[in-house]
């Protein structure tokens, strides 16, 4: 038998709630209460729960039915003085509250969100439950990447993800969300999400998921209120705020209901670095307290943390499949990029003890390299002359601003001399007895070859193994300079162009007025920086340089922008306690249209041509022969530069 239609229970209501508003009207009351039970059964349930809980208005019960929250909001709105709003159990906010607590009292869904959430038994992040099999829980993306959440759809036939199980199987390609009222713009639409008990449309749920510009007020946060017909922030709307931080209330976070970044990072270093009891190692907390205070980005770490071949690795130093040692992680590491970084941070960390990272993997790769030289007595020559040469003329270069890119230079310096070496042999001849002519007809145009070739023969002669001699390039200052004009137009646009990085204007222009060289650059710490002085100076030589006013004012937001940094780096590296290498500096400046090597010599030519070479020296670091060489590439003649000085005192 069919239950009778529900009447009307306005009156009723009203009656209840008017005790204990005085101040508001009869009629303002049953419109109140219409709007927040606008059919006959939600009226029914709000005179029962007024019934059967007296004093709900008041605050004295924790478990609030939704429509009884949303008349508390109405009648505060209308300035009620005796209506408590209800407040959620976790976060102590006056929102809606749809949720119901293991306790008895009611969680927010922002919270009820972050209760869920557990980790994940496939990809172990901290995240809300979507399915529990066997005592298993798996998050939305492991769930849908599991076989068990595939089927065959009723309506397409397919055997695909399903996300609708009753009353039948449908997939999501063929899943359709219904039509209902959006709880903010109050148009019908296709439900999006759900917030605070609220639906959202498709419409106000792409236009809330980044945090952008409010049309009101102008600040850059989350949009989820509506007024005047636009998404507005939550101040403006008048609604509460409900898409902050948990941890710390910032609204800088992409995705609703979740930590930002900056509170998800102990709990993301935390999650790397701990193993199966949830501890991290005595020997790793250098490491979590380093990724904690010195990494400056987090978001980027997150990247890094969930994508990077490094974190697996230190997953695996943190459970102990794989040894503490450096040798253990060149070898389980494999990508050179990798090992350097990995090994840089741990170094830098304190975990592990302080080793020459560039020299380490340098070392390990000459093992393994020359175990794949066939003759024993080749491998016997290379590894002589790489330990008594190649390696002795390296540490002397110590100082030198890329580490890495000169022992890559002697990497391919020894594969030109295994060449060669195999080259002999193919010839069926000897160090001792292959002929100079079948090595002049050996050698190619390359300049690397003859670079790798001149200094290895050299040496075979100084050992007495060989006669054979390849002549070294002859080194010259050559004039691959750009026009003065066009140098001039260059530092003009570095000049004015205001929205230029400061680390890409600070370079071009020390390049462009000083010809100071990119592996000198990118070696400036802060400690040569003089932001106290106006104009700013910069000491690269015995003297400080005064710098232009727009220069001193990048150089400024550098080092503004690297205090983080303890190392004192002006330009800080990938590397942990490494500064940027020339490369990456030398692209940003040719994005810019800067050629540094071209625009450096103009420079310098112009410089030597209306200084002294020693004031030149004096003030940009570079020899005395060096300035000299330059002036007289400029075409300059300062040899009676002392009289002059001494008949102008």
């Amino acid at each position: 038998m069919a239950k009778p239609p529900q009447l009307p229970r306005v009156a009723e209501v009203v009656a209840l709630v008017r005790p204990l508003v005085p101040e508001i009207s009869r009629e303002r009351i049953a419109e109140i209460v219409h709007s927040v039970a606008p059919v006959p059964l939600t009226q029914r349930l709000l005179e029962l729960a007024l019934i059967k809980q007296p004093g709900v208005l008041e605050g004295q019960h924790a478990n609030v039915p939704v429509t009884v929250q949303d008349l508390a909001h109405a009648l505060v709105e209308e300035g009620a003085s005796r209506v408590v709003l209800p407040t959620c159990e976790s976060c102590g906010r006056a929102v809606r509250m749809p949720h119901k607590t293991p306790g008895g009292g009611r969680h927010c869904s922002r919270c009820e969100r972050n209760a869920r959430s557990v980790s994940c038994a496939s990809c172990g992040r901290v995240r809300p439950v979507q399915r529990t099999i066997d005592g298993q829980r798996f998050c939305r993306d492991c769930w849908r990447a599991d076989p068990r959440s595939f089927g065959d759809c009723s309506r397409c036939g397919q055997h695909a993800t399903i996300i609708v199980r009753r009353p039948e199987l449908v997939c999501l390609a063929c899943y359709t969300a219904p039509i209902k009222t959006c709880g903010l713009c109050g148009e019908p639409g296709r439900v999006a999400s759900h917030l605070d008990g609220r639906r959202v449309c498709a419409r106000c749920y792409y236009a809330m998921r980044r945090p952008q510009p409010c049309p009101e007020c102008a600040r850059r946060v989350f949009l989820t209120g509506f007024m005047n017909g636009q998404m507005v922030c939550a101040d403006c709307a008048g609604t509460p705020i409900t898409m902050a931080c948990p941890g710390c209330g910032s609204i800088e976070e992409i995705r609703k209901h979740h930590l930002c970044v900056e509170c998800r990072r102990p709990v993301a270093i935390q999650q790397l670095l701990a193993d199966d009891s949830g501890e991290i190692r005595a020997d790793l907390h250098p490491l979590a307290d380093y990724l904690l205070t010195h990494h400056g980005k987090a978001a980027s770490l997150e990247r890094w943390l969930h994508k990077s071949k490094c974190a697996m690795v230190l997953r695996e130093l943190a459970d102990g499949t794989l040894p503490l040692t450096a040798e253990a992680i060149i070898t389980r590491a494999r990508s050179g990029q990798s090992v350097a970084f990995l090994l840089s941070l741990l170094v830098r960390s304190g975990v592990l003890p302080e080793l020459d990272v560039e020299g380490t993997r340098f070392t390990h790769w000459l093992n393994d390299w020359l175990d794949g030289i066939d003759h024993p007595e080749d491998r016997l020559i290379l590894r002589r002359y790489c330990t008594w040469e190649l390696l002795r003329s390296t540490r002397t270069l110590r100082s030198a601003s890329s580490p890495a890119s000169g022992f890559q230079r002697q990497r391919a310096a020894l594969k030109y001399c295994a060449a060669f070496l195999g080259e002999i042999r193919a010839q069926q001849e000897t160090l001792a007895t292959f002929p100079q002519r079948l090595l002049d007809a050996y050698l190619t145009d390359s300049p690397s070859q003859r670079d790798a070739l001149a200094p290895f023969t050299r040496w075979l002669r100084k050992h007495r193994l060989s006669t054979l001699r390849v002549e070294f390039r002859a080194h010259r200052l050559e004039g691959r300079d750009y026009a003065s004009d066009h140098r001039w137009q260059m530092a003009r646009r570095f000049l004015s162009d205001a929205d230029m990085d400061p680390k890409t204007r600070a370079a071009g222009l020390l390049v462009l007025l000083y010809g100071i060289q990119l592996t000198r650059i990118v070696t400036i710490t802060r400690a040569q920086v003089d932001t106290s002085s106006r104009p700013v100076t910069l000491t690269v030589g015995a003297e400080p340089i005064e710098v232009p006013a727009i220069l001193g004012d990048a150089i400024v937001e550098l080092v503004d922008a690297t205090k983080g940094h303890p190392e004192g780096w002006l330009f800080p590296g990938r590397n942990p306690g490494r500064h940027l290498t020339p490369g990456p500096l030398s692209r940003r400046l040719r994005a810019e249209g800067l050629l540094a090597g071209s625009a450096r010599t103009t420079a310098l030519i112009e410089l030597t041509r209306q200084l002294h070479p020693r004031i030149v020296s004096d003030l940009l670091g570079i020899t005395t022969a060096s300035a000299a060489s330059w002036s007289r590439l400029a075409g300059g003649e300062w040899s009676d530069y002392p009289a002059l000085r001494s008949t102008h005192p």
